[in-house]
């Protein structure tokens, strides 16, 4: 990560550069410069986040923030360029009395060109999300969110959106070699991808992505690939809400005197929601995520990579797959109903109940085969508009353990895990656009 890169002094003056510059300008340049602020407190009691706490475990209580300011620079329709940098920290971490600079990390930075009303390129550091951010995500729920330093060409036409993105990631600046570590920076040595949006009617509309990554390995260099393909159909008319997404992967990944390790993994999703009426929604679905059984001698790779999503959002709050801690790759199959209530304009709720199984066998500690079921969720959640870009959030998530949920998460037999399982958060985000200068 980039630290040291901008100091708040150093945007305010970049700010007031911009803004002499475009009071100076003709007024038919057309130019806007806009600045965001967020900033966006979370208070978090953590009783078995990630993996199950075990007994004579203390449960953690902390509030961290995330702080970020950006410009927004726009010139004739033709140009545009994104800068912001923030701070990730947690209450307390910072002495009282400072001797030092905060560390500060650029987030995105990146100019957009419009060559005609349909082509653009847009290259830097910036967040790649698509679709419902199952596989390309920006990760907002993180403080630190997620970014990527790469090159968008962009094709847009009527009914038809397409974007080719590439990108090459080195450790550093280098005179010899182009070998890259991806345990210290960007998790791809490079990344290419083709996605594509149709819209066949006011109600229906499809997308594809073919991706291709690759990266090296640290022994001996060698360079291993993974192609993911697949894509989303959206259905959304009246009162019901349709989504269906198939996605399969395939790749080489070579071995030192040894014959290449394939993949050959697949990940499926579906989900349909009804407003019962303007204030009451109900919600089911169910995905599944390919995995291996623990007790396979295969080399080949069955568990789907489900890459660089927002999975906070999909499989449960507490987020005890595929985010902060693995489940032996087993793979996953969720079930789940969603309930949303909008009490008033300013107050919502919802509540999300998950089952959860294995996709491969799970063995237990004496070799034997163990059941598939790990547990089952409950998250509580809520949402109030306190202002105009000002909203507070918060929520109660409860994990029910199954005793297969030992076994993935490799929790030692003579180790017990607590009866309660919980996590509570509570938020405030601060999030204003201020309109710094328009001219016409």
């Amino acid at each position: 990560m980039t630290k040291h890169v901008f100091t708040l002094t150093t945007l305010f003056i970049l700010i007031g550069v911009f803004y002499s510059g475009t009071l100076l300008a003709q007024q038919d340049q057309n130019e806007e410069l806009k600045l965001n602020i967020q900033l966006r407190p979370r208070a978090e009691f953590r009783n078995g986040l990630f993996t199950p706490i075990l007994d004579g475990q203390k449960p953690a209580s902390f509030v961290a923030q995330r702080s970020r300011i950006g410009l927004t620079y726009s010139k004739n329709q033709k140009l545009i360029i994104g800068l912001s940098t923030q701070v990730v920290t947690t209450w307390g971490n910072d002495p009282q009395v400072q001797t030092t600079a905060n560390e500060m990390s650029l987030y995105e930075a990146w100019a957009k060109l419009y060559f005609n009303p349909e082509w653009s390129l847009k290259i830097g550091r910036q967040v790649l999300s698509y679709d419902d951010e199952r596989l390309l995500g920006a990760l907002d729920w993180n403080n630190a969110g997620r970014k990527h330093d790469a090159a968008l060409l962009g094709f847009e036409k009527n009914k038809l959106k397409a974007n080719m993105v590439f990108a090459f990631n080195q450790n550093a600046e280098k005179v010899t070699s182009t070998f890259f570590d991806n345990s210290l920076s960007q998790p791809y040595k490079a990344m290419e991808f083709l996605w594509m949006k149709y819209q066949f009617t006011n109600a229906l509309s499809a997308s594809a992505l073919i991706m291709n990554l690759n990266t090296q390995n640290r022994i001996d260099s060698s360079i291993s690939n993974l192609q993911t393909l697949g894509g989303n159909i959206f259905y959304k008319k009246e009162k019901i809400n349709i989504a269906g997404t198939y996605y399969y992967q395939m790749g080489n990944n070579p071995v030192k005197n040894s014959s290449s390790i394939k993949t050959n993994a697949w990940m499926a999703a579906i989900k349909a929601d009804y407003a019962i009426n303007k204030k009451f929604g109900i919600g089911i679905g169910s995905d599944y995520l390919s995995g291996k059984n623990m007790n396979s001698t295969s080399t080949k790779i069955t568990y789907f990579n489900p890459l660089y999503g927002t999975q906070h959002k999909f499989y449960g709050f507490m987020d005890y797959f595929y985010v902060s801690s693995p489940h032996d790759n087993v793979g996953l199959s969720d079930s789940y109903l969603d309930l949303n209530l909008n009490v008033t304009e300013k107050l919502n709720w919802q509540l999300a109940v998950h089952h959860f199984e294995s996709a491969g066998e799970i063995i237990d500690y004496s070799g034997n085969k163990a059941s598939s079921s790990l547990g089952n969720e409950a998250d509580l959640t809520f949402g109030y508009n306190v202002m105009k870009d000002v909203k507070l959030s918060g929520g109660y998530s409860q994990m029910v353990t199954n005793s297969s949920m030992k076994y993935v998460k490799n929790i030692l037999p003579d180790q017990k895990m607590k009866s309660l399982q919980n996590w509570i958060w509570l938020s405030i985000n601060i999030n204003p656009d201020i309109l710094i200068f328009k001219s016409k």
